[in-house]
């Protein structure tokens, strides 16, 4: 597929997880003005809500019909040469797609007592690391979760408790505990902020392809059918530019909010 053709396979599938972890089911946004939050509808909406964000921290797969990168990558990578941009439409999408990076990559320490270990700990961790680590944690038991033990062993070694790896695998029910429940569910209405706002800036960045592509039937029946661009011609990429529109054409499910200042502060 060409480049316009991979743009849209990314951005479908981009909207397609955040729509899984952004909508009324999973959680509601409550407060006034620039002082919101966001309530999950359970601990378990919560932790899909992590299990589903580590697919969106992760690469695509290898053998997937387009290159394989991290969604974040490929949105950046679009933001950057966007194939749809009219008068600065992708505006949004950039900033977003950096600030986001930004706050994702950012090192932070998190205090933990282990007692499987015996150990009170000063760890540094990336965000993005804490946030794939307590979201693996949330799907897999210990015996499928060895990888995430070999991060952990790695993350108190450099904290000065070096551990052999069965010690770490011991550890993860208590580095669930603070990374997942303190941590990341401090956070999760500060991520689903981003999420929603990655998704408004797709919305923004091709609203102007949307009204250029739509051809509406005025008699009565309600039926529409897009115009493609010249430049997508593989059937997977026409399937996706359906679909993609169909989303741009339903919008995003929750006007954009901003969550208090209160919840940003720590971590």
């Amino acid at each position: 597929m060409n480049k316009m053709e991979q743009e849209v396979v990314y951005l479908t599938a981009v909207v397609e997880l955040i729509s899984s972890m952004v909508n009324r089911a999973m959680f509601s946004v409550n407060g006034e003005g620039e002082h919101k939050n966001v309530w999950f509808e359970s601990s378990t909406h919560r932790q899909f809500f992590s299990i589903a964000l580590v697919d969106f921290l992760s690469t695509t797969d290898k053998d997937a019909p387009v290159p394989k990168t991290s969604y974040l990558n490929a949105l950046r990578t679009i933001a950057n040469d966007p194939s749809f941009e009219q008068s600065g439409s992708v505006a949004h999408l950039k900033q977003t797609v950096d600030n986001f990076s930004s706050w994702l990559n950012t090192e932070i320490e998190v205090d933990a007592w282990l007692p499987s270990i015996d150990q009170q700990v000063a760890l540094q961790i990336s965000r993005s690391l804490l946030l794939k680590i307590g979201g693996n944690l949330s799907k897999h038991n210990f015996l499928r979760s060895v990888g995430v033990a070999k991060d952990l062993q790695r993350l108190l070694s450099n904290a000065g408790a070096d551990v052999e790896l069965h010690q770490a695998i011991l550890a993860q029910p208590e580095i669930y505990e603070v990374f997942h429940i303190d941590v990341a569910a401090y956070h999760a209405s500060t991520i689903a902020e981003f999420l929603n706002e990655l998704w408004w800036g797709i919305q923004t960045y091709l609203t102007p392809e949307f009204h250029r592509s739509i051809i509406r039937e005025y008699d009565g029946t309600g039926r529409y059918r897009y115009q493609y661009p010249a430049e997508i011609a593989h059937p997977f990429g026409k399937s996706c530019y359906w679909n993609l529109l169909n989303q741009i054409r339903s919008g995003p499910i929750f006007e954009r909010f901003k969550i208090t200042p209160h919840l940003k502060g720590n971590y």
